[in-house]
């Protein structure tokens, strides 16, 4: 058994090795994002398969760098070497930064409020959009998975208090303040997270953005499969929804391409704790894993070649996911 282990644990390295040989001459700026991008690499060797790089030339000054990765989007926010100029964030529909729901924005708000001045701004922000009315579904203030809210994080704080966070956040709905949205079919609707997101990098970039990170939008499971057995379930609607996810982002990041003025790099983070959990170091899960990294790189590939993912692209197996 320890053979295999160690095997599997050379094998692991080797890969990680090739990736960063293969990936240097992609990564080759110097921008937040893809210094985030190298050192995930560099730590987590294990998911090597999770990672990457995409140029995009277009007819700004220079290309355009999408990097998909895995790691954690709080280390975005505090290395002040990884902070992008602006993040893409879930929140809720109701647009309250403080509920528990969705988690990731925990991440943001938890940052911010630690700088009471940038905390108060960004309310008296929220307050102005509210005044506006409601989202164009007539529920929220923003509409599921469609709608977005640009907001500026700097505040009145003073330079040397500047805060754990980026200058820029653009918030898409994901869940009701109180939770229970994440099995909406807002949520699968590829062509609705599309919208959200070319919006947010549209607004972003109008706003003078160069760099943007986001973690994967609308793509927990809440457990909702949590008594099975064996995960098995559990995790195969976990891979359903992370693709479904990356896939909705991949196509609004190919609508926002054609107006891009400012924006030089785009981040993708996929929660590594949560791969890590979702496919341990047995051989089935590994085995698991690397398809499902094959079809998410596939999956963002298509996307921003303008093409949907459809179930039949994965073996059919996310049918009740994708149909929407």
């Amino acid at each position: 058994m320890r053979r295999l282990q160690k095997g599997w644990a050379m094998s692991v390295f080797i890969a990680a090795v090739v990736a960063l040989a293969s990936f240097a001459v992609v990564v080759a700026q110097d921008g937040p994002v893809a210094s985030m991008f190298r050192d995930d690499l560099k730590r987590e060797s294990a998911l090597s398969a999770s990672f990457l790089p995409i140029e995009l030339p277009g007819r700004a000054e220079s290309s355009l760098h999408v990097y998909l990765s895995a790691g954690d989007l709080a280390r975005a926010f505090d290395a002040a070497a990884f902070r992008p100029d602006a993040a893409i964030v879930p929140t809720n529909a109701g647009l309250v930064v403080t509920a528990t729901s969705p988690a990731t924005q925990r991440v943001l708000i938890e940052r911010v409020q630690k700088v009471p001045q940038a905390m108060a701004d960004l309310q008296d922000q929220i307050a102005t959009r509210r005044k506006q009315g409601a989202g164009s579904s007539g529920g929220g203030v923003l509409e599921i998975s469609v709608d977005a809210f640009v907001a500026r994080l700097h505040g009145n704080a003073s330079a040397s208090k500047a805060g754990s966070f980026p200058r820029l956040v653009c918030l898409i709905a994901t869940d009701f303040a109180e939770g229970g949205a994440v099995d909406r079919r807002e949520l699968f609707s590829q062509d609705r997270v599309r919208k959200g997101v070319a919006g947010c990098l549209s607004a972003l970039d109008a706003a003078g953005a160069t760099s943007v990170m986001m973690p994967l939008l609308g793509a927990a499971s809440a457990q909702t499969q949590s008594k099975d057995p064996v995960f098995e379930g559990q995790r195969l609607l976990q891979e359903c929804r992370h693709l479904n996810s990356a896939a909705g982002i991949a196509l609004g990041i190919h609508d926002f391409v054609p107006g891009r003025r400012t924006l030089r790099e785009i981040g993708i983070v996929q929660w590594d704790l949560e791969l890590g959990q979702m496919f341990n170091s047995s051989r089935l899960a590994q085995n698991a894993y690397r398809l499902y990294a094959d079809q998410i790189k596939q999956a963002v590939n298509k996307g921003i070649a303008g093409e949907k993912t459809t179930a039949s692209d994965i073996g059919g197996n996310c049918s009740a996911t994708f149909g929407a």
